[in-house]
């Protein structure tokens, strides 16, 4: 019995593996012959495409946290803290 559900197990875990050595039917990589009017089609949308993206004017970088910061850098704020209070002298037990 043991002998029989190991040889049901190892059929269950090489039917995947074998599955993925098998071709789609589908030739890939098979490109056909170009003619002359698609290859100027071509040319001419790439031209195009090239001269379109020269047009776009540079961007600034982005600064999402542009309005969340103070335009102040001064260390004012750590002069103005409160002094710590200092202890009273009797020791606290």
């Amino acid at each position: 019995m043991r002998i029989l559900l190991l040889a049901v197990l190892m059929t269950i875990i090489a039917v995947p593996a074998s599955a993925q050595s098998m071709g789609t039917g589908i030739p890939l990589n098979q490109e056909k012959p170009v003619t002359p009017e698609q290859l100027a089609k071509r040319r001419a949308t790439e031209e195009a495409y090239k001269s379109t993206l020269k047009n776009i004017p540079d961007a600034k970088p982005a600064d999402p946290w542009g309005t969340m910061r103070s335009t102040d850098t001064s260390t004012g704020n750590a002069a103005k803290a409160k002094p710590a209070k200092k202890a009273s002298g009797t020791p606290v037990n």
